[in-house]
């Protein structure tokens, strides 16, 4: 006889949870609520799933059959967030029909999560979005729900790391394996994404040679990162201690995930009271900037950053670059006259 499925409370996470057809569902956060996981494990036991194409299907079945149908098709990386958001919104709303789905419903789910920034919330829309869209494309549903949905995308990252806020991340950080993935970023200007799911096959001499990227749909080319000589030699001692596919590795031995990384530099930023807006992505903003204030020409700047055009690099990276090298002009001519400090004092 099988055994009856129980709730059991998840320390790590903070979550009650059952295993159901051979699945982990979370019911409810928190240890006090166990009343109300119990609660919502009675109603999902007693509610039967409906078939995706009947009339009467709700969100919950339309975005199971939307991970199913989808699940060999896509990344492991893109459907990690089709996952979560998933899940997330088929327990906050999953019991609804999906032809009375408003976007409302997706306005009370993102805002049951005050600490969602707005990248969050953009990625939320979009992802609820994608899910029905492939919905009505599939001939499950006459229309999209969500059409007309507004999805404001987050004001873009218009500035770079500093050297100094660079610096000061290495010198707060304990761990060397954080230490090199930072200083990779640092010297390649690579994304984040693209070095910590670099895998050894993948880096060659002098190069890494990308075949999944952000632009690889563009493009239809390997994406190429450039190896100054540091990386090079840092590579080659990684590569004869490495025992795994991945190149960075975190301190389990497992490569570095999206959250553990902002977690990381979240923590160092509050430690070193480094600003509110900094992370890892900037780095890349650095290295854009830094290369076109140091003399490299924009079409350089856009091979190496992988950028299919030269927009990117003219509205964003030249535009930090001019700021830079303006405010730094601006200073030295406010400063022009220097009078003497004193006695005993540097001039």
């Amino acid at each position: 006889m099988p055994r009856e499925n129980k709730i059991w409370f998840r320390k790590d996470t903070g979550w009650w949870m059952v295993t159901l057809v051979g699945k982990k569902v979370r019911l409810a956060q928190g240890r006090e609520n166990k009343r109300v996981a119990a609660q919502k494990f009675h109603e999902l036991a007693i509610v039967r799933a409906e078939s995706p194409q009947s009339a009467t299907a709700r969100v919950a079945d339309l975005i199971e059959s939307f991970l199913a149908c989808n699940r060999s098709r896509l990344s492991v990386e893109t459907m990690r967030n089709y996952d979560w958001y998933g899940q997330a919104f088929a327990e906050k709303s999953g019991l609804v029909s999906a032809c009375d789905l408003k976007p409302f419903h997706v306005t009370q789910f993102i805002g049951g999560h005050p600490a969602w920034g707005l990248t969050t919330q953009y990625n939320a829309r979009r992802t609820l979005f994608r899910i029905f869209s492939w919905a009505t494309e599939e001939g499950l549903l006459p229309t999209n729900p969500l059409r007309g949905m507004k999805r404001p995308k987050p004001l873009p990252r218009n500035r770079a790391m500093s050297e100094k806020e660079f610096r000061a991340l290495l010198k707060g950080e304990r761990s060397i394996r954080f230490k090199i993935f930072l200083y990779s970023l640092w010297a390649t200007g690579c994304r984040p994404k693209e070095a910590r799911t670099l895998q050894w096959e993948h880096v060659c001499e002098g190069r890494w040679v990308l075949p999944v990227h952000k632009t690889v749909h563009k493009t239809g080319k390997p994406r190429i990162v450039y190896l100054n000589a540091s990386m090079q030699k840092l590579m080659t001692v990684l590569r004869r201690q490495s025992t795994s596919k991945s190149v960075f590795l975190n301190c389990r031995g497992k490569s570095w995930s999206s959250n553990s990384i902002r977690m990381r530099i979240e923590k160092l930023r509050k430690k070193l009271g480094l600003a509110n807006d900094l992370c890892a992505y900037l780095i890349r903003h650095a290295f854009g900037t830094n290369a076109i204030v140091n003399g490299v020409d924009v079409a350089t700047v856009a091979e190496l950053l992988g950028h299919t055009s030269l927009e990117m690099v003219s509205t964003t990276y030249l535009h930090l670059a001019d700021q830079k090298k303006h405010l730094n002009d601006a200073v030295e001519k406010a400063t022009a006259i220097k009078p003497g400090l004193g006695k005993g004092m540097p001039h």
